[in-house]
């Protein structure tokens, strides 16, 4: 049997964050598609909590009515006129290379939530930084 070093100092990590408001950056954007065969959004954040990054996914719906998520997220990160067109009853729905919300500073508003008994954290909504 080989002899192995674990290092699990870094465990701490994976503890709920505290309902607030956090600076935060998109560090990766990937298209797929919902349980219900919606096409959505995974989105990789990296949050600033106490002087350290973590980092959280957000799963957004980017058509239909749980699009709002997705609309919330185009407005703070300085989209609005293109969300204003997607939000239209009427009118062309423009292109939108997701590329350009790598990078993108944000305020992320955090919740909590009890999933199986354990107190988890959630992304609520966002604001602009």
């Amino acid at each position: 049997m080989p002899m192995i070093q674990p290092d699990t100092s870094a465990a701490t990590e994976m503890q709920a964050i505290a309902p607030g408001t956090y600076a935060g950056k998109i560090l990766k954007v990937d298209y797929g598609m919902s349980a219900k065969g919606n096409p959505m959004l995974t989105i990789t954040y990296e949050l600033q909590v106490d002087g350290k990054a973590r980092v959280r996914k957000g799963y957004h719906v980017i058509t239909g009515e749980g699009a709002y998520g997705f609309d919330n997220l185009l407005r703070s990160t300085g989209f609005d006129a293109i969300a204003d067109q997607y939000k239209a009853k009427d009118g062309e729905k423009p292109s939108f290379d997701t590329d350009d919300l790598i990078g993108k500073e944000l305020q992320i508003v955090i919740d909590s939530q009890l999933y199986n008994n354990e107190l988890r954290d959630q992304i609520k909504s966002f604001l602009k930084a």
